[in-house]
């Protein structure tokens, strides 16, 4: 029998949908839009563009990125001003890092520049700036709030930044290097405005600077400490400290009573007069170098530590020794004290931390956590705790009432070599 004329519809589908199949020769269908996947539950779906062209393009406000940066919760600033305890840590790493120690957190990093161990620094919280010297003879000038470098001096034609001296109110520095270089600065823009060679072949130890007179101090390998006035047009020797037979390690100085206190590697300490750079006191007691002190000159106290593994306690208008600290079994290296409570804290070569009565000279707890000999300290008397570095590539806050760890901070990749 003849064939039945085909349905314009075509035959129906094979499942029996009742939907007519398409012939091949019909122009192109418009696909359906993509179904819209459905929303997580607890959540509204996203909303369609608004027909007059609103909400296309750039739309509404992006949310706003997370950042790092110490403006976005609450300012480095109002930390500062609120009393929270913000300190700055140097390692051989070539970094520094900005820790806040009322929430136990590392707050920034302060490197990419230096390619060298960070060997010194200062900061000022006033204007949330910190300085850094390098082994690599760079210097950086950092704004600590976004821990961002605003300005660098990357030639090492001076030698290793041994250490650093800042009078930020009048934006000057002083810097001494290995090669004997005492570097002028100006520390805003941090433009080198001279030099000297204060202590020819000799490596600076330490540097002092006042930037109100235009004075400062250095010591010196060569066993000298000499007074200097950095004021243009050329920095001129205003005198010299002789006395000590060794190379000079440890120094301090107050400008407005005209005192100076040095101390050497063979463990000598002497008390001078400024101005006239005659000896007021000889501080004897010390078998070997002394490494650090700390000193009032209100009570007219100072405690000293050495590598003959003791801290000595001195009245240093008489020049006696009030008494020795005992116990470390190794060089003790740096001291902290609060001369209104008569305690200190000294931390040593033997990996510990000694708290001591200043007045019974007796030793109220020994601090142990570290893995290394421990280097620097830094303390907030205002809250009883102490800050230690390491060569274990740590730190830790101590409770100085409790006698115990508050935290350990990791993060450096070297040993800890300052702490401010």
């Amino acid at each position: 029998p003849p064939h039945p004329a085909p349905s314009p519809w075509g035959n129906m589908d094979s499942e029996g949908s009742g939907l007519p199949r398409q012939p091949s020769a019909s122009p192109p269908v418009e696909q359906p839009a993509a179904p819209v996947p459905a929303s997580e539950p607890g959540t509204s779906p996203e909303p369609d563009p608004k027909p007059d062209g609103k909400g296309q393009g750039k739309g509404t406000e992006e949310q706003k990125k997370p950042t790092s940066f110490w403006i976005s919760w609450d300012s480095l600033q109002r930390r500062v001003y609120l009393s929270k305890w913000v300190a700055l840590s140097c390692s051989k790493d070539q970094t520094a890092k900005i820790w806040e120690l009322n929430s136990l957190e590392c707050r920034g990093t302060l490197g990419g520049y230096h390619e060298g161990g960070v060997r010194c620094a200062a900061i000022d919280r006033k204007t949330l700036m910190a300085v850094t010297g390098a082994d690599d003879g760079s210097m950086c000038l950092w704004a600590m709030d976004r821990y961002e470098c605003k300005e660098q001096w990357l030639s090492g034609k001076y030698g290793q930044q041994v250490c650093v001296s800042a009078d930020w109110e009048h934006e000057r520095a002083c810097t001494g290097t290995a090669e004997g270089i005492l570097c002028y600065w100006d520390i805003k823009r941090l433009g080198l405005r001279s030099t000297v060679a204060a202590h020819e072949g000799a490596r600076i130890t330490k540097v002092l600077f006042d930037g109100g007179i235009g004075h400062a101090l250095t010591a010196s390998d060569d066993g000298r400490v000499r007074k200097w006035d950095v004021n243009e047009p050329e920095i001129k020797c205003l005198g010299t400290f002789d006395g000590h037979s060794d190379s000079i390690s440890a120094l301090f100085a107050d400008f407005s009573r005209n005192r100076v206190l040095s101390g050497a590697a063979d463990g000598s300490l002497t008390f001078w007069h400024l101005q006239s750079r005659a000896v007021l006191a000889k501080l004897e007691g010390h078998s070997d170098k002394i490494n650090n002190f700390d000193v009032d000159l209100d009570k007219g106290m100072a405690v000293s530590v050495s590598d003959d593994e003791t801290a000595r306690v001195w009245d240093v208008l008489s020049g006696k020794s009030l008494g020795v600290l005992e116990g470390h079994t190794l060089a003790v290296r740096d001291v902290k004290a609060n001369f209104d409570d008569s305690i200190c804290v000294t931390c040593s070569d033997d990996t510990t931390l000694r708290i001591w009565d200043l007045v019974g000279r007796t030793c109220l707890a020994v601090l142990e956590g570290h893995m290394d000999r421990v280097t620097c300290l830094s303390a907030n008397w205002k809250k009883k705790q102490i800050l230690s570095g390491s060569d274990d590539f740590t730190l830790r806050l101590w409770d100085v009432e409790k006698h115990w760890c508050d935290e350990t901070f990791f993060g450096h990749a070297g040993p800890i070599t300052m702490l401010c």
